[in-house]
């Protein structure tokens, strides 16, 4: 499944919005995301796994989520291969992390399987696989999400699902997924 990254929470994408595509694929219990960023020399900050990468500079999120489950999975890669796993139980665990109740390491997990990141000067592109074990019956909803960092503004953000408002964080709005091999 290809599908755009859109920032569909706005009437008309603001400036700075770079356009990008992302391929979901499974095989063999692993989900893989591939994902091509363009517009920019990417940056990041990032000098080690389990931070805050959003903060930090360019980052490509992948969320996952099976479908009729509570807890959903976030998994964050930044163009110079740090990374980031999280799992939560439910739509609290974000909503303590943003209050300040709690802290991300209360979710973090390891479950991120192979990365793989290229830049260029005008882009950079990410593959990301995660495992993802399932039969043909069930369905999952996925979302790739953007932070982009041009020229160190602040972030244009986009996303592969249409979101109604700005925020990631939304199951119910991430595109579904039925894994197939091939």
């Amino acid at each position: 499944m290809e599908l755009p990254l859109l920032q569909s929470w706005l009437p008309a994408p603001e400036p700075g919005f770079l356009p990008s595509m992302a391929r979901f694929s499974w095989a063999d219990g692993v989900l893989r995301l591939e994902a091509k960023f363009t517009g920019h020399a990417p940056t990041s900050r990032a000098t080690a796994h389990g931070q805050r990468l959003w903060e930090l500079g360019d980052v490509a999120e992948l969320f996952v989520q099976k479908v009729g489950e509570e807890s959903y999975r976030e998994y964050q890669v930044s163009p110079n291969g740090f990374t980031m796993a999280l799992q939560y139980p439910d739509l609290t665990g974000v909503a303590e992390v943003r209050s300040g109740l709690r802290t991300l390491a209360d979710f973090l997990s390891g479950e991120i399987h192979s990365v793989e990141c290229t830049t260029t000067a005008d882009g950079w592109s990410v593959s990301l696989e995660v495992p993802l074990p399932a039969s043909p019956s069930e369905r999952f909803r996925v979302s790739c999400c953007r932070y982009a960092y041009p020229m160190e503004r602040s972030a244009t953000i986009s996303s592969t699902s249409l979101h109604p408002v700005r925020d990631f964080h939304r199951p119910q709005d991430w595109r579904e997924f039925v894994p197939v091999a091939g």
